[in-house]
């Protein structure tokens, strides 16, 4: 079955259930961390649903497990270069379109 999901949506949800995964949270943790059911994690985790994590619910996670938000979004290469800041917003803006 084909991806409903972007590149860039996949890549941050795969991150973040491996961060979860890590830090022994369950779906059903996750959830009430972000105030959502963890059935709608599931579906989020799911490429099958067009759902994704809102850009609050991606820092409330990263600010509760205490990881860089910017780390979500950029390689460690990214993250060294002059430029990081824009390429930080642009992939931010590409995540939520």
């Amino acid at each position: 079955m084909e991806s409903k999901k972007t590149k860039i949506e996949e890549d941050i949800i795969l991150k973040i259930k491996k961060l979860r995964t890590e830090k022994n949270i369950s779906q059903a943790t996750l959830g009430s961390i972000l105030g959502i059911s963890n059935g709608l994690v599931g579906n989020i985790e799911s490429f099958r649903y067009q759902h994704k994590y809102t850009l609050k619910q991606l820092y409330t996670f990263c600010t509760y497990i205490d990881y860089p938000f910017e780390k979500l979004f950029l390689t460690d290469e990214e993250l060294n270069s002059a430029n990081f800041i824009n390429t930080l917003i642009e992939k931010i803006i590409n995540y939520d379109e």
